[in-house]
């Protein structure tokens, strides 16, 4: 791998951080752990600028640096926070590769959908019980519409070609 990708995803990665610390600390809006998701916007421009492995590392590094940062490692949060990512960049990746009519805003939905599925199953198990479930249907409708506002903005940041400039400007 050649320097200027790696420091490309390192720029990525520091981005990612930045943001998903930033966001940690803008409370819930009516309705208790629903979060903008705004990481995910440069999870998703990794994915499609430059790849499946990239997008994987800098979501694991995120997750795993900001909740360092954080205080969180190894916490309930943390748990939660690496579920819904794993299962969240799993189905984009799904999505992304054999689902080809999905624009990137469905993806970003979809992913969204799926980090909520996965906090939820975290949290079935950690409470045992189902009955947080019902909590499903309102952070669902939240993923919803902050996946589609997610999807924009890692859309309209590729349109910008600023990945691909550099791509060609450093030949890599």
């Amino acid at each position: 791998m050649k320097v200027q990708k790696i420091a490309l995803i390192a720029i990525l990665t520091t981005a990612t951080v930045v943001i998903g610390i930033v966001e940690s600390f803008i409370p819930s809006i009516g309705i208790p752990g629903i979060k903008l998701g705004l990481a995910n916007i440069m999870i998703l421009v990794t994915l499609y600028e430059l790849g499946i492995v990239e997008a994987v590392f800098v979501d694991f590094v995120r997750v795993i640096l900001v909740s360092l940062i954080r205080g969180s490692f190894l916490s309930m949060g943390f748990v939660m926070s690496l579920t819904g990512a794993v299962m969240s960049l799993g189905i984009m990746i799904l999505f992304y590769l054999l689902i080809k009519k999905f624009s990137i805003i469905g993806v970003s939905v979809v992913g969204a959908i799926f980090h909520v599925v996965g906090q939820i199953l975290i949290a079935m198990i950690y409470l045992g019980t189902t009955y947080v479930l019902y909590y499903l249907p309102f952070i669902g409708l939240s993923a919803v519409i902050t996946g589609v506002l997610v999807g924009i903005a890692a859309q309209l940041i590729i349109r910008t070609n600023v990945i691909k400039k550099l791509k060609e400007r450093y030949n890599f």
